[in-house]
């Protein structure tokens, strides 16, 4: 394993220095805290990073090892595709790449949003190594409330003026309409300085291409059952995209408990954050 950390310019956002380390899949960027078997591996969203968990990995690093990495063609991880493009199998062999080339035999792992699409299909492919399940605002299927028309507006504006052009678009329509759970952030400048950064980690094609396979991706539902590792489900209340995905998770995993966080969207680790490490901590202790 070759490992390395190189500065970054620092934003005013709560903000990791990325490690890099090299993998049969290509060069990954990643941050971690703490130390400990087994490891905690976390995985963002679509347009997400590995600093969308930043802000909890210290507490997490107090009993464990935890690592957050970047998904392919998302923050400072690989940028073009892979032998299998940017399906979610290409997104399956990155972690398992990652797991190698860290020396993570066996992991709990938690995937967020489309992240836990990588999750679900990385213990069904390689079940050995995935001691438990976090599934947190996600689900085993493209959620049928959620509109498209946003990504494929995104998908024709950045084609031509590149996600720098479309970024401004795309921050006006958010401040004229704030979600609730913006308050959870504080400063709103700071969930549009963090914004602003999920994209600008992108590429139009990575942006086009990883949407794609998200809202074309085949259902899940019927794999479910064949999931052999405990599994704890994580949705905000307030999350209507995503909860119809907990209650098929709740209903056709075998060893499964769901959690539903009151107070909190999309992003519970951010919004209720004593909730959610609860939720977190309880479940992992019980892996024990």
């Amino acid at each position: 394993m070759q490992a390395e950390e190189l500065p970054r310019p620092a934003t005013g956002l709560d903000e990791s220095t990325p490690c890099f380390v090299d993998t049969k899949e290509g060069r990954a960027a990643y941050h971690e805290a703490g130390e400990g078997e087994p490891a905690l591996v976390i995985l963002h969203g679509f347009t997400g990073h590995r600093d969308d968990f930043v802000g909890i990995l210290p507490t997490l690093g107090e009993q464990r090892r935890v690592l957050a990495p970047d998904l392919r063609g998302h923050g400072d991880s690989e940028a073009g595709p892979g032998v299998e493009g940017w399906s979610f199998e290409q997104l399956v062999n990155d972690l398992l790449a990652f797991l190698d080339a860290m020396g993570l035999d066996r992991v709990d792992l938690l995937g967020h949003s489309v992240g836990g699409f990588v999750a679900l299909r990385a213990a069904l492919a390689a079940p050995e190594r995935i001691r438990s399940l976090i599934f947190l605002c996600t689900a085993p299927e493209t959620p049928s409330l959620m509109d498209p028309k946003g990504w494929q507006a995104g998908v024709a504006i950045s084609a031509e003026r590149g996600l720098d052009g479309f970024q401004p678009l795309a921050e006006k329509a958010m401040r004229s309409d704030p979600f609730p759970g913006l308050a959870a952030w504080g400063d709103p400048e700071r969930y549009y300085a963090h914004h602003r950064r999920r994209h600008a980690s992108m590429t139009p094609e990575s942006y086009r291409e990883i949407g794609t396979t998200f809202f074309e991706s085949t259902s899940m539902v019927d794999r479910l059952p064949k999931v052999g590792c405990p599994a704890l489900v994580l949705v905000g209340a307030q999350d209507a995209e995503w909860l119809p995905g907990a209650d098929l998770f709740e209903h056709h995993l075998p060893a499964v408990r769901r959690i539903t966080i009151d107070g909190a969207e999309h992003h519970p680790h951010q919004e209720n954050r004593r909730a959610f490490l609860e939720a977190l901590e309880t479940h992992l202790a019980k892996q024990a």
